[in-house]
């Protein structure tokens, strides 16, 4: 497959069958222009993801976590648009069936309507990789993840199985404080790909002297006690996050940026994965998928949309000009040597 197919493949994954699956359950989540580039990044680290590890032998397990995982469909009430949500399109670009899926939603409307939408993609869907098992968990995921950590290590140590996990943190606001994050690494292993609300949620609330204990929980020191520049705040606050990250065994990083350029809304993907002595072909592609996401950002809001759409025209002047056509892996031979999705490749 050559690049740009790839890109419009994960493009296309966000409104595949989605008005069937909405028509499921009555509830949704509320859906905004600029959010939706995110599911982009999100399919293609999924994808990415299972690719890398269906080529391992060592990790037999793996698992998916969504810490905010939502009804399962998002609308937007301007066009009418509807597009599926991260647990959805996670099970159906999977090419290695997970373990476990853990989908933790706060809302109990949203989490029955996610459950309700699931059975039914698992039971008529055939493109959907059904995971051995899968929970819907209707709680704050911040009490919710420990219980997740254990329930995989009850599962994978006593066969000693090795084992990995891909968390998605769509943070809207503060949402998943940084004690959580902590339960899940430096061990087990796993990826996680967050979402930063720059704007609204951190740099709201870093100008505040002092610092509100919510956004001081949100990261791995008190803040109060570092030191955060006046103006131009956002550059820093992003860039003590990726410390903590780093702190965490979590150094490679990359990191995506949205800003609809209107001073309140903008927001950072950080995907974090460890350091390995191999190569780097999987972050190359998260690379190539952040610089599509930052061109269609530039556009209008009816481009983006129609991008979001899977509208091939208008995909085809975002999609970068260099390719990584030897980048995407392909199933070949499994190696059992690799410890790392940054194992893969040259």
């Amino acid at each position: 497959m050559d690049s740009s197919e790839y890109i419009k493949n994960r493009i296309q994954t966000l409104t595949q069958d989605s008005e069937d699956i909405r028509r499921q359950a009555d509830t949704t989540n509320d859906f905004d222009t600029w959010s939706g580039l995110k599911l982009i990044l999100h399919s293609a680290a999924v994808n990415m993801y299972t690719t890398v590890l269906e080529n391992q032998e060592f990790f037999e397990d793996l698992y998916y976590i969504d810490a905010l995982a939502g009804s399962g469909v998002s609308t937007h009430d301007q066009s009418g648009s509807c597009f599926l949500g991260s647990p959805v399109i996670a099970a159906k670009v999977a090419e290695e069936p997970f373990r476990k899926m853990f989908l933790i939603e706060k809302n109990k409307n949203k989490a029955d309507a996610l459950r309700q939408r699931l059975r039914y993609v698992f039971e008529n869907h055939s493109d959907t990789k059904e995971p051995h098992e899968w929970e819907v968990i209707a709680g704050d995921a911040n009490k919710e993840i420990c219980n997740v950590k254990k329930e995989i290590n009850r599962i994978s140590r006593p066969k000693n199985r090795g084992y990995n996990y891909y968390c998605f943190i769509d943070n809207q606001e503060l949402n998943v404080k940084w004690s959580t994050i902590r339960e899940l690494a430096p061990r087990p292993y796993g990826d996680l790909l967050v979402n930063l609300p720059t704007a609204s949620g951190i740099g709201r609330n870093a100008t505040q002297d002092p610092v509100p204990e919510k956004l001081n929980d949100f990261y791995c020191q008190d803040l109060n006690n570092t030191n955060v520049p006046e103006n131009n705040i956002r550059p820093r606050m992003k860039q003590l996050y990726r410390e903590c990250l780093a702190e965490l065994d979590r150094p490679v990083q990359k990191v995506t940026n949205v800003d609809a350029n209107v001073g309140s809304y903008e927001y950072d993907l950080v995907y974090a994965t460890r350091e390995t002595d191999g190569g780097s072909s999987y972050i190359e592609v998260i690379d190539y998928v952040k610089e599509l996401i930052e061109n269609v950002h530039a556009g209008d809001v009816n481009n983006i949309l129609e991008v979001l759409e899977n509208n091939q025209s208008q995909i085809n002047q975002y999609i970068p000009e260099r390719d990584i056509d030897d980048k995407l892996p392909e199933s070949s031979d499994k190696d059992d040597s690799q410890s790392s999705l940054t194992d893969f490749g040259s």
